[in-house]
Formats: C-alpha cells, structure tokens, sequence
C-alpha cells in the first residue's frame, strides 16, 4: 500500500487515508460527487467521488479511515485523486500512518525551547512563560499550530514556536535595542491558546471555546492568571498581554490592537515570515517543475512558480 508522496500521475494505486474533509456538490446532470481530502503521515490530498451515493457519503465522513483504489491526475498542475473503490476500516489502525509529523523531532524541539527558556534573564517574564505553558506542557509538545495552511501537523505548534525563536535571536543580535527577554517570551506564549482552540493533531477542527473566544484572547486571560499567583504588578504581564494581542498585526487580521512597542512589532514580523515561508514551501512541493501552485487564499490569492 502506498503513501499520498508516492502516487504517480494516471498510475492507479492503493492507499490508506483518514478523511479529514467532505462536501458534497452536483454536476449539471444532477449527479452527486464528493469533495474529499484525505491525510495520511506524507501529506494530504484532494480527491473526487464522482457518482456518489448518500452511501458514499456516509463513508467518507470526517474522520473515517477508508482503504481506496485510487487514480492520481493532474489538475491545474497539482496531483488530484480520482477515487474508483474503498472499504471502510472499521478496526484499529495505527495512528503513525495517518499523522503529520514536524521535519524535527519533538524531542529536539523540546531541548531548543527549553534552551531559549533558560536564555530569559528577566525573572518575571520567565516565571510566566513557565507557570503559562506547565499549564498546557504535555498538549504543547504535540498540537499542531492550525487547523490548515501551516505547521498544522503532531509537535506544529512548538515547530512554529521554535523556529519564530531563531529567527528573533538572530534579529535581536542586529538590533540590539530589542528587548529579546520580551520579544521570546511573547513568541512562546502566542499561539499557546490554539491548544484550547483547535482539536488535536489527527482531524483538527475549531472547539466549542474556540469558536466562542479564540486564542488570543484565551493565552492573554493566562497570562493575566500567572501574574496575580506570582504576584506580579509591574507592567511585564501587560507588555506580555500587548504581544498576544497584537500579534497578527492589522485589526482586519483579528488583532484586537495593532502592535505599539518595538518588540510587538517584531514578533509580527516574525510569525508572519515563519508561517507564509512554511505556506510557500508546502504549496511548492505539490506542484511539478515549471509550474504554478494553486492561488494560495492566506497570501492575497497569490500563485508561486516553481522553478526547480
């Protein structure tokens, strides 16, 4: 059986996947098809059900593992599935053949963050970092960072997190006015409250308190926790809150305030390179030599062209 990074165009083969979207649409001849896509450890897919029964829907529902007899063809210069057969898997299956994983291992990610943890010299932004994320420590090392378009994969997350660390150890060494103890502490707590927001790593889908509060605004009531158990009262917790708040840059993005220090500006920046660059590259590597991605939503609707 073949992985979803194997498939050649028009050669039909076996795979094993877990559906993680499903819609239903209707030709002009008012047959039903379904709109599918499917993950397995490689990547994910779209693929097609054409002539579709309310049978077949029911079996591709979200979070279903079906084996399917599949033929990959190019559409738009990108691999899509046609799927001819399927049967439902109904027993247990490895969790390992259908999840995403980090290029780097958890336990290297770990040992980096803790790195930059033990780099924060300011004790009262450390004591919150710290009291903030053993709240969510175990689920932290393993969420993904989104639902979709980047790092939305097991240990995401801390992917995301740790590589936004370089990136910002590099910046402060060129601009030394930035205060790296805030500007690391900031970019650890971010996107912490995606743990509440978003669902685990194998179908991932916006939570109940997700929906209702979103994570900006669930990581910013934390802080505010780990400030009165420690009994902090200098303005630390709310330059910490000021990052959180403003760390998608522009209120149209869902920022509730734009960036007004130096060090929330550059965690902008920063979060903004790491997530469109992983975008870029994972759109890259599904389309073939000397052609373009699919118009990428996140980035203004824009195609990238892959030259090598």
């Amino acid at each position: 059986m073949s992985k979803i990074v194997d498939l050649v165009e028009n050669q039909q083969d076996t795979i094993l996947c877990i559906v993680t979207e499903c819609t239903k649409g209707m030709t002009n001849n008012q047959s039903m098809y379904l709109n599918i896509v499917l993950q397995d450890s490689t990547g994910k897919i779209d693929a097609k059900k054409w002539d579709a029964s309310e049978l077949d829907a029911k079996a591709f529902k979200v979070g279903n593992v079906l084996s399917m007899l599949v033929c990959p063809i190019s559409y738009k210069g990108q691999l899509q599935l046609k799927i001819i057969d399927y049967d439902e898997i109904k027993g247990p299956v490895n969790q390992k053949e259908l999840i995403m994983e980090a290029p780097v291992s958890t336990i290297q990610l770990e040992t980096e963050l803790k790195q930059f943890i033990n780099d924060i010299t300011d004790n009262e932004i450390k004591t919150i970092v710290n009291e903030v994320l053993n709240k969510y420590y175990d689920e932290f090392l393993y969420h993904p960072a989104a639902k979709s378009n980047h790092h939305e994969y097991t240990s995401g997350l801390i992917h995301h997190e740790v590589s936004m660390l370089k990136l910002a150890r590099e910046i402060s060494k060129l601009y030394p006015t930035i205060n790296r103890d805030l500007l690391y502490g900031g970019i650890i707590l971010h996107d912490i409250g995606k743990i509440t927001e978003i669902s685990g790593p194998i179908i991932s889908e916006y939570t109940t308190k997700g929906k209702l509060l979103g994570h900006i605004s669930i990581i910013q009531t934390d802080i505010i926790e780990a400030a009165k158990k420690h009994n902090i009262t200098s303005n630390i917790p709310t330059l910490l809150q000021h990052m959180v708040l403003s760390h998608h840059g522009k209120l149209e993005y869902g920022s509730p305030v734009l960036p007004q220090i130096l060090e929330a500006e550059v965690l902008y920046l920063i979060d903004n390179m790491d997530s469109r660059i992983t975008m870029i590259n994972k759109a890259l590597t599904t389309v073939e030599v000397d052609s373009f991605t699919n118009k990428l939503p996140a980035l203004e609707g824009r195609t990238f062209y892959r030259y090598r």
